[in-house]
């Protein structure tokens, strides 16, 4: 008799379910609450909430009294808790699940994973480099040359100070 394989036209899921190595019960289950949750408290804050900070707003706990969503910035954080109460009282009039919630808690999340932001900082010091250097060959505008003229002539009493400023614009 031959050996059974899993279809080869078959979803990357079902060839792990295949395998034995589908999520666990309790982690899927968590997972789609979230998921759902997640989509009320979307649906019901639209009007509420700024669109950026639906797009990265998750709900990564949820008890009867209790709701904790994750966002992208520090800057969503303090928003949601600012107008926590509103917005507890909006998700509390209009929906059963949330009927008992009495806190909203904040957490701010990284928005990518470790080697991303390694990438994305290897990128930036080499824009940064680049900009420093042409700041360097970049000559000095007419009014900053103004500027610093007439702070070293008005301004500084030090004349070490107003000799290096005026060799400055001159340079």
């Amino acid at each position: 008799m031959s050996k059974k394989q899993p279809n080869r036209l078959a979803q990357l899921i079902d060839h792990q379910a295949f395998a034995g190595s589908a999520l666990p019960q309790t982690l899927a289950d968590n997972m789609r609450l979230y998921i759902e949750t997640t989509n009320e408290v979307k649906e019901l804050l639209v009007d509420c909430l700024p669109e950026e900070i639906l797009n990265t707003c998750w709900v990564v706990g949820f008890t009867s009294e209790q709701l904790i969503l994750s966002v992208g910035s520090m800057t969503a954080a303090n928003h949601i808790r600012y107008l926590q109460s509103s917005y507890l009282q909006v998700l509390t009039e209009q929906s059963i699940t949330f009927k008992q919630l009495k806190q909203i808690r904040v957490v701010v999340a990284s928005k990518s994973a470790d080697n991303y932001s390694s990438k994305q900082s290897s990128t930036s010091s080499a824009v940064l480099s680049k900009t420093q250097k042409a700041n360097e060959n970049q000559a000095l505008s007419q009014n900053i040359k103004r500027t610093i003229s007439q702070a070293a002539e008005h301004v500084t009493t030090d004349e070490k100070l107003k000799k290096a400023l005026l060799r400055l614009i001159n340079s």
